[in-house]
């Protein structure tokens, strides 16, 4: 009975110490990881370091808001609208594009050319760090104004030429004091 016992002991104890050694190796093996540095708060698998939201690169040592920082020549149309008087009308006018205190938001300031239509919110999206969508919140100048952007407002960064595109959905009272609802294109190109 003591040599089975001994036995199941020996057995039991390799076990605990086969989990122990895996515990103490990183997730993407032994020798894939050993030389990879991963920074803010990301792991290392198979390689490669596996950046969380707000993060890319190789080590993931990049805010994913650094390529929409800037200031930004925008080029604005309407392209639908309740009023077949400013469909198509287009404006063009620069942006500034301002870090907030998270690697997922920026500020806009000078939204549609209006000085005083800043720190518009942008989030970027967690899963396609390219895409963002505008928060529906709104400056207090906005607000005066009764100028709401609307749920479904958006773009994306292209990195090849570098450039943004928006789509935005503004609700607003218009000159005859009607409620009136804008879709612009907006087109973004570094500002000289």
């Amino acid at each position: 009975m003591k040599p089975f016992i001994y036995t199941l002991l020996s057995i039991t104890a390799g076990i605990l110490l086969a989990f122990a050694y895996q515990s103490c190796v990183k997730p993407g093996g032994p020798r894939l990881c050993n030389n990879v540095e991963c920074l803010n708060g990301s792991y290392c698998l198979k390689g490669q370091c596996m950046c969380p939201a707000g993060y890319e690169g190789t080590n993931c040592a990049t805010p994913a808001v650094d390529k929409f920082i800037g200031a930004w020549r925008v080029r604005q149309v309407v392209t639908g609208s309740d009023s077949f008087k400013v469909k198509g009308k287009d404006t063009t006018y620069t942006i500034q594009i301002n870090r907030t205190t998270t690697p997922t938001t920026f500020f806009i300031d000078n939204f549609l050319g209006d000085p005083q239509f800043n720190s518009i919110v942008g989030i970027i999206d967690s899963t396609y760090k390219y895409s963002f969508r505008l928060d529906t919140a709104r400056d207090l100048n906005m607000w005066y104004k009764n100028i709401n952007i609307r749920f479904g407002s958006g773009g994306e960064f292209v990195s090849s030429p570098k450039s943004i595109w928006a789509s935005v959905i503004l609700r607003y009272i218009n000159y005859n004091h009607n409620w009136q609802v804008d879709t612009l294109r907006m087109d973004m190109t570094p500002a000289p």
